[in-house]
């Protein structure tokens, strides 16, 4: 009889306690998915470190490859990315030889940029269906519908 207690006793604080945390004046929905975004870019960040960038260089490298001559504004404004980020990421893969940026015609991989590019992608696939699999359909089919509201179209 003592266990049941006991295990009566857990579960409940186990319920007042996600209770708590999910109280609107308790729970911050921003802290929460600052959090989500912090472990899901270290998790993608650690996979492209083999072709030595990171995760948000590689979705620069990529939507470039897809969308040659694309200018950096309209690329900061569609990746809702700061634009003084953004410049410090052209610019580093510029220096690395895979970007070009040419004011009047917009950015341009270079053939060593698009050879990334595709490694990138292979990587991005990969790990994309990984974490698609963990999560399931629901949690996906949760998280497109929070980013339908949220983010501007």
């Amino acid at each position: 009889m003592t266990g049941y207690f006991f295990t009566t006793k857990v579960a409940y604080a186990t319920l007042v306690f996600n209770l708590y945390r999910m109280n609107i004046e308790t729970y911050c929905i921003a802290g929460r998915l600052r959090m989500l975004a912090r472990v899901m870019t270290g998790r993608y960040n650690e996979a492209f470190t083999q072709e030595g960038v990171t995760f948000a260089q590689a979705g620069l490298l990529m939507r470039i490859f897809a969308q040659p001559g694309v200018r950096q504004a309209e690329l900061s404004k569609l990746l809702q990315i700061e634009k003084s980020a953004m410049s410090r990421d052209v610019q580093l893969l510029q220096k690395n030889g895979w970007l070009t940026d040419n004011l009047r015609n917009g950015l341009f991989l270079t053939e060593e940029g698009r050879l990334l590019a595709k490694r990138c992608h292979k990587i991005w696939k990969a790990l994309n269906q990984q974490v698609w699999d963990e999560l399931g359909p629901d949690a996906v089919a949760g998280l497109t519908t929070l980013s339908g509201k949220v983010i501007p179209q």
